[in-house]
């Protein structure tokens, strides 16, 4: 018997023997081996591949037997093929069978499968086992021998109904194969028209996008200019449109779909400029607020004929430092230049935005007075600053907003508590 080898999990080299084929099994059990382990719908697959001919029908599968049963005696074409069969069919029996390590084990495992009924696949297994000997294969052959002399004499009739099944099986797996051939070529038929049909969809978008570079054309034959329809106003309609004689009418529906979506295109452009310019006149109420604003500052400072602020063309600050903390930092630049005018500096600190508070303590230090507006100054930042001040005992005011407005009042106010100290 020949050797071949595997390897184990250990990464050792191991040495099993080959399995047995038909022709190396004893010759006096190829009958139950082809009688018990083939179905008479298997025998008959096998008898057309061989081209088996019987003139009476009802002596075809003894027929067929008696030559599968001849032909497994030598190495053949038949006899590869049985071999091959069997061994596919039952190769979970033969997994089961392979750890088998002698002729006891073999034994007692085809008992335990022949007591439950399971007798083909282990029959099998057994009788091409490697390590079967002659004693524990005849065993095995007596009881499959008894086995078909019981059953034949006490259940020919559900003989005839199983070969009956097994026909109808056979002829089932035929029309079923049938079926998968020809579902498998009507899959190929669709494949194929699915892909026809995107290489058609291809020249359609090709024949599309030529048709619109026509449709966009002026007298001549020079594209049209979209951008210049959109600022005169002008899409192809009337005249400009391409007569149905011309290009067909589907293409006219599509040319017509298509000034629809430019012309919905520019509306959605036209709103979106009303917007804007609506946002920009805002932009420009607000613009003249702030102009007017300024305007009355100066009047104010210039020409002191402001009522509400009394004393603000007299404020001196006598050069006082005076700390603003909050605000818009946009507008310090104006605040620097009022209190120049007052004779005094501003130090600036945004309360916490990108000055940090760490910073705050050294800012009110070098200062001789403190603001802040409420409406624009976070609440950590203004308790700081009140306590620091406290500390300190430096004057700080809050005031009612960042405008210069209330700057100048909170200027004035700061003067007189200077004075009144002094």
């Amino acid at each position: 018997m020949a050797e071949k080898y595997s390897f184990r999990d250990d990464g050792n080299i191991e040495t099993f023997l080959r399995r047995k084929v038909l022709w190396e099994i004893p010759y006096t059990q190829h009958c139950s081996i082809i009688g018990t382990c083939l179905s008479i719908g298997e025998a008959r697959i096998f008898g057309k591949k061989i081209n088996v001919q019987c003139p009476n029908p009802e002596d075809l599968d003894s027929t067929i037997h008696s030559i599968l049963v001849k032909e497994c005696s030598t190495k053949n074409r038949i006899s590869t093929l049985l071999t091959k069969a069997l061994n596919k069919k039952f190769h979970n029996s033969i997994r089961l069978f392979r750890h088998c390590n002698d002729a006891s084990e073999l034994l007692a495992l085809w008992r335990e499968a022949f007591s439950v009924g399971n007798i083909p696949g282990p029959y099998w297994a057994a009788l091409s086992h490697p390590h079967l000997d002659h004693d524990a294969g005849v065993r095995i052959y007596s009881d499959v021998h008894m086995l078909s002399h019981l059953v034949g004499s006490s259940n020919q009739a559900n003989i005839v109904r199983l070969t009956e099944l097994e026909i109808e099986l056979a002829n089932a797996q035929s029309k079923i194969k049938r079926h998968v051939a020809t579902n498998s070529e009507r899959m190929r038929e669709k494949v194929n028209e699915i892909e026809a049909h995107k290489e058609k969809i291809i020249l359609l978008k090709r024949k599309n996008k030529n048709l619109e570079e026509r449709v966009f054309v002026r007298d001549g034959n020079s594209k049209y200019d979209l951008a210049s329809s959109f600022s005169n106003g002008v899409l192809l309609s009337g005249n400009r449109r391409l007569k149905t004689n011309q290009v067909g009418s589907s293409d006219v529906v599509k040319t017509d779909n298509q000034n629809e979506s430019l012309l919905r295109a520019v509306d959605e452009l036209r709103r979106e400029k009303a917007n804007l310019h609506s946002l920009l006149q805002d932009k420009d109420c607000e613009l003249e607020l702030l102009v007017a604003e300024l305007k009355a500052v100066e009047f104010m400072l210039y020409n002191g004929q402001n009522t509400e602020i009394v004393g603000a063309k007299s404020c001196d600050l006598a050069g006082k430092c005076v700390l603003y903390i909050g605000g818009r930092r946009g507008a310090i630049c104006r605040m620097c230049d009022v209190v120049k005018k007052m004779n005094g500096n501003l130090v600036y600190h945004d309360g916490g935005k990108e000055d940090s508070l760490a910073s705050l303590p050294g800012a009110v230090s070098s200062a001789d007075a403190v603001l802040f507006p409420t409406n624009c100054v976070s609440h950590s930042s203004a308790l700081e600053a009140k306590r620091l001040c406290k500390r300190m005992s430096k004057p700080y005011l809050p005031v009612r907003s960042s405008g210069v407005g209330s700057l100048i009042k909170g200027l004035v106010e700061i003067q007189h508590q200077f004075e009144t100290k002094v």
